[in-house]
């Protein structure tokens, strides 16, 4: 359905652009190589209202082209209130024939376009406004939850104050670390692609006990990623990004645990949290300097684990 929705979205404006070229373009056509003729103007009406039907006018008359073909019918781009009785020159086209080239006719062409053009801009304003309403509803319905979560990149707490988790920042690895390399790491093509780094932090509950250890990696042009270690500094999960708002969730023996992204297309401040079987588990959303977090009651551990980290790692500047 979402994806039905999508398409139709999409080609309304498609199909507006391209109704407006075909007729820029049959115009356009008819002045550069329509058929020549000479057209007598025999009538304009100047327009009106009928059955509540506003008409621009019109005007009709004959016409014979160079070959010595005839024709009758209604006259285009003509001044309604003065050719009644002209002999004027045209061409005629696939919508009939056109008199005094785009001396008149550029109106039409530049004024739809204008109005198409103002109307695209206010419709892609109003879908990226659906996003980010949707972004502001779901932060505002977290901040109301007991159980909702309130990351920065100095710790974790509650919507009522409350802490949850404190961070802090190791001087190196922690004692017993071992190191997980797992292949498969893509490559950045973005400002931060230079020498990279690699920074330690501890996670504490709000008693200052040990939860986990973070190793953040930004090495050199690879896209960055984190090892969640237990406390004794053995490798417990890998958080690999893989595009601008795009994470994997691998094992130490590189298995799929889930992924992160934005929600459909939308590269808006949200994160949806999957298990490897697509089913949500979290969703972390952006609000100025932090970000908001919902855990879903039943995911499993290793998830809830993957989730409060996705949304540290969104607090860091450089990642």
């Amino acid at each position: 359905m979402r994806r039905s929705l999508r398409l139709v979205l999409i080609g309304i404006p498609v199909l507006i652009i391209a109704l407006w070229g075909a007729y820029t373009g049959v115009i356009a056509y008819t002045f550069a190589a329509g058929e020549k003729a000479t057209a007598s103007v025999e009538s304009c009406g100047v327009g009106g209202t009928t059955n509540g039907r506003r008409s621009s006018g019109s005007c009709h008359g004959t016409w014979r082209t160079e070959g010595g073909e005839t024709g009758r019918g209604q006259i285009y781009n003509l001044n309604v209130r003065e050719a009644a009785g002209e002999t004027v020159q045209v061409r005629i086209g696939p919508l009939g024939p056109y008199a005094n080239g785009w001396e008149r006719a550029w109106i039409m062409p530049v004024v739809s376009g204008g109005f198409i053009l103002l109307a695209l801009i206010a419709y892609i304003v109003i879908l990226r406004w659906k996003k980010v309403f949707h972004r502001l509803k779901l932060a505002e319905s977290i901040t109301d939850e007991p159980d909702g979560l309130i990351v920065t990149d100095a710790g974790v707490r509650r919507p009522d104050g409350t802490p949850h988790a404190l961070v802090r920042r190791l001087e190196g690895p922690p004692p017993g670390h071992e190191r997980l390399d797992l292949p498969g790491r893509t490559e950045r093509h973005d400002e931060l692609a230079g020498p990279g780094r690699t920074v330690f932090q501890s996670v504490l509950d709000a008693d200052e006990r040990p939860l986990m250890i973070l190793e953040h990696r930004s090495d050199r042009k690879l896209h960055p990623e984190t090892v969640l270690l237990d406390t004794s500094g053995a490798p417990a999960m890998l958080v690999r990004r893989v595009g601008d708002m795009e994470f994997r969730l691998l094992d130490p023996a590189g298995a799929e645990l889930g992924s992160a992204r934005p929600p459909g297309r939308a590269r808006v401040q949200t994160l949806e949290v999957r298990d490897a079987g697509g089913t949500p588990v979290a969703v972390a959303v952006g609000k100025r300097n932090e970000w908001l977090l919902r855990i879903e009651v039943d995911a499993p551990a290793p998830l809830r684990d993957a989730a409060l980290v996705l949304a540290l790692v969104q607090t860091r500047t450089a990642y």
